[in-house]
This record gives structure tokens, C-alpha cells and sequence, in this order.
């Protein structure tokens, strides 16, 4: 047989060639490549998911606060005081509405004449986690001990107000209990009261938890960026924010450099989602609200009556 007519794999004499070093940092390469512009899509994709979740916890708020409202004649109080306690023992709008949002249960422990870091029924309460109340792009702590040990945050602040922008001081305050907004101390609004349109008017809305955020307020006092849901057993005067917010506030003040006045990031609303926040309306629509908005426009959004015609779009 001419042996030059064998093929080659039957002689053995063809070898396999590996791949060099220099092929194999280009496929490297390629792959890092392909990877960097996955990365951001991916990212992307995640916000989105997350910014979906956020405008589906506000559409069951504002559904909570309406079927509240059909059961009750009126929407929830921002909060409500204790009739046999001190005031700043309160129930948050975010307690009242429980029962609305199949949390009957957990309702049903809660007594608001005991004293809430005493009574354990109103301590596990608090320290209930409920996704509802919380924004899935915040990178707040589930859990955080202020008052009482392992208090579930909030990211979501009841409008009390378009007009007022301070808490602790002289003035109208946002602890007062005859406010321009829908839900405030002891607050008792009904459609009728109303009179800018449900459309218009703003129920609830983010904020921010950010207790690595300190500042002195008005009076000198100590204060952190903290939220939280259910009730409090220190709801004074010069925490109302821990529950109540106000449109007075332009949108993400916390991000003034240097940093703005505490009062203002406390009771503004604000938000991780780029350059926005979300927000649900009294008759219960959900929106997204530009940081940019026009600060009339946004200040009027948390007044039910102001006879304002704006737009927040």
C-alpha cells in the first residue's frame, strides 16, 4: 500500500493543536466584553421589577385606605392618639388599615390604650415584618432598634400636608391636628372634604429610611431619618415624621449637598429609584413624581382643598 495514500488518522501523525495564550485572552476579552453590556440590562431589568413591586405596595395602600373608607364613612387618622394614654402613644394609619390589607390577625392583638414598649401584643406588632410597607429598591434594614428592639422600618409616609414643612418650632406644625393634607393627627377626611378632586390629592407616598442621616431640628433636638408602620410608643411632636410626610418639601431633598436641614429630609419624600418617586392619590391611582416637579404644583398635590388646578405629571 502507498503509504502516502493513508489519511491521517490512521497513522496517527495528524496532532491536535491547542488554543495559544494570546487566543485565549481575546476570547476572554470578548467574554468580559459581552458581560459589561449585559450587566446594566440586567441591573435595569431588576429596577424595573422592583419599581413594579413599589407601585403595586401603593395601588393596595390607596385599595386599604379606600375599603377603609367604605367600612368606616372616613379615611384613616395620619395617627391617633391614645384616649387614655399620653399623646405620644399613637396608632399609625398604616395600624388602622390592618384589617383592610389581610392582616385581621395581627389587628386583632393590637390594643392602642396600652402603652406600645410595654404591652407585648403592640411590641410584636411592630416588630412584624410587612412587605407592604416597604419599598423593594430601599436598602433600609428589615429591622432596627429605636424605642423598641427589632421595630419593623417603613419607606412609605402618609401626606399630612402641602403647606407645612416643619415639625418642631413655632407655627403650624405637622403634629397639629387641623392640617391641609388627608391623613394627620386624629384626621377624620371624607370625600365631601375633598374639594381639589380625589385625583389630585395625594394619600401616601416613599421616603426614605436613612438612620445613618443626624441633624439637630428646630429646637436643637437630635433626629435620624427614621420611618416606621403599625404604632409608637414615642410619637411626640418632633417625631411625627416617623409616619407623616408633606408635599411643602421639594422631592429627594436628601441629596442636597451639603446636606439639607434635617426637618426637611424627615417629612419630604424621596426615593432609590432614579429621579423619581412614586405616590399614590385618594382615589387610588398610582403615579410617578419627577424630582424635577414644579414646587407649586408639588406643594398643591398635598393639599385636599386648596382649589388648585396643577398637574404633577
Amino acid at each position: 500500500m502507498n503509504r502516502s495514500k493513508i489519511p491521517t488518522y490512521l497513522t496517527g501523525q495528524q496532532r491536535l493543536r491547542g488554543m495559544t495564550l494570546l487566543e485565549l485572552l481575546v476570547v476572554l476579552s470578548i467574554i468580559g466584553t459581552l458581560i459589561g453590556l449585559l450587566l446594566p440590562a440586567v441591573q435595569s431589568a431588576r429596577e424595573a421589577a422592583r419599581r413594579f413591586q413599589c407601585a403595586n405596595n401603593l395601588k393596595q395602600l390607596g385599595l386599604s385606605a379606600h375599603l377603609f373608607q367604605d367600612a368606616q364613612g372616613r379615611f384613616p387618622s395620619g395617627c391617633m392618639t391614645s384616649q387614655v394614654l399620653s399623646d405620644s402613644q399613637r396608632l399609625y394609619w398604616s395600624g388602622m388599615m390592618l384589617p383592610y390589607m389581610e392582616q385581621t390577625n395581627l389587628s386583632y392583638t393590637i390594643d392602642p390604650n396600652q402603652a406600645w414598649d410595654v404591652f407585648e401584643p403592640n411590641i410584636r406588632a411592630m416588630q412584624s415584618l410587612l412587605p407592604l410597607f416597604r419599598c423593594p429598591s430601599s436598602n433600609a434594614p428589615d429591622v432596627f432598634s429605636q424605642m423598641v428592639d427589632n421595630r419593623a422600618t417603613s419607606t412609605y409616609l402618609a401626606c399630612a400636608s402641602g403647606l407645612v414643612r416643619n415639625e418642631t418650632g413655632t407655627g403650624t406644625l405637622i403634629s397639629d391636628t387641623k392640617l391641609d393634607g388627608m391623613l394627620y393627627t386624629n384626621s377624620r377626611i371624607q370625600h365631601r372634604d375633598i374639594t381639589d378632586g380625589l385625583s389630585n390629592t395625594m394619600l401616601i407616598g416613599e421616603s426614605l429610611f436613612l438612620p445613618g442621616v443626624n441633624g439637630p431640628d428646630n429646637e436643637g433636638n437630635p433626629q435620624i431619618i427614621d420611618h416606621w408602620c403599625v404604632g409608637s410608643p414615642g410619637m411626640g411632636r418632633s417625631e411625627m415624621s416617623e409616619a407623616l410626610g408633606t408635599t411643602a418639601i421639594a422631592i429627594n431633598t436628601w441629596k442636597q449637598s451639603p446636606l439639607a436641614f434635617i426637618e426637611d429630609i424627615e417629612l419630604g419624600y424621596s426615593s432609590r429609584h432614579a429621579g423619581l418617586i412614586l405616590a399614590v392619590f385618594a382615589d387610588g391611582h398610582v403615579q410617578s413624581i419627577s424630582e424635577s416637579v414644579d414646587k407649586a404644583n408639588w406643594s398643591a398635590a398635598g393639599t385636599r382643598g386648596g382649589s388648585e388646578v396643577t398637574s404633577v405629571d
